[in-house]
């Protein structure tokens, strides 16, 4: 079923206004609105049907799969319904029934641009989420200090540092006299809790030793405790090599 089923022209006009057209596609079909005063009409109807919407939208890349949805419930041509649009009343005067643009256009757009909208709304509240959570200043709420497993043999020491921002919270470690990794060697972080240790991840340390790592506490994790071990990689799930520091 199409906008206007004496012009062949009728079914790209709302791919021709979205700019879903090639552009030799584009040309010709203004080229034919010159001449024809019906698909001429159409245009504009839609165009005010889009002005109607109220909202404004990025210039993005709608998904193929969704334009092909909403373009063939448009215009697929459905023998059950295809009778009641055309189908005037006998000894009544009346023109051809035309397909109400203003519906066809808003429901197209909408359906084309829900997810742009939805898209947008997520992203204000993300913005909003993130503002409030920078105009809140970091308060450090604890200091654990790490000390050397090996006293008397080595300087290593740290620190963590536990951050907490609005609703956020994060361990920062700063780690100083650590001897260099070798290989796919790499120092690991565990939180450790009723003889449990949990992984806070690995670093590795620069040329005088020294390392950071910040870990990022998505949900509340109980620990009493800190240690630091040397692993042989980073993949470990539990401690393999020898604790070099801890609280």
């Amino acid at each position: 079923m199409s906008l206007n089923s004496s012009c062949s022209f009728s079914n790209e006009l709302v791919s021709y206004l979205i700019g879903d057209v090639s552009e030799v596609d584009r040309m010709k079909i203004e080229r034919h609105l010159v001449h024809c005063p019906s698909c001429t009409k159409d245009i504009q109807e839609m165009q005010e049907a889009w002005s109607m919407l109220p909202y404004e939208f990025e210039d993005v890349e709608v998904p193929a799969d969704l334009k092909d949805e909403v373009m063939n419930a448009i215009f697929s041509a459905d023998a059950s319904t295809q009778p009641t649009i055309e189908k005037v009343k006998p000894n009544t005067k009346t023109k051809k029934v035309h397909l109400t643009l203003y519906g066809l256009a808003a429901a197209a757009f909408l359906f084309s641009f829900g997810g742009v909208i939805w898209n947008n709304i997520n992203l204000r509240d993300q913005v909003t989420e993130l503002k409030e959570q920078v105009n809140i200043p970091p308060e450090v709420i604890e200091v654990y200090t790490l000390k050397t497993a090996n006293p008397g043999i080595d300087s290593a020491k740290g620190q963590a540092l536990l951050y907490k921002q609005g609703d956020k919270k994060q361990l920062v470690f700063h780690i100083n006299g650590l001897d260099d990794t070798k290989g796919t060697e790499a120092y690991q972080v565990w939180l450790i809790h009723d003889g449990n240790r949990k992984s806070a991840g690995t670093f590795h340390v620069d040329e005088e030793g020294n390392g950071s790592l910040t870990y990022q506490l998505k949900e509340e994790i109980p620990f009493e405790a800190i240690g630091i071990s040397l692993e042989p990689d980073a993949n470990g799930t539990q401690p393999r090599g020898k604790k070099v520091l801890g609280t």
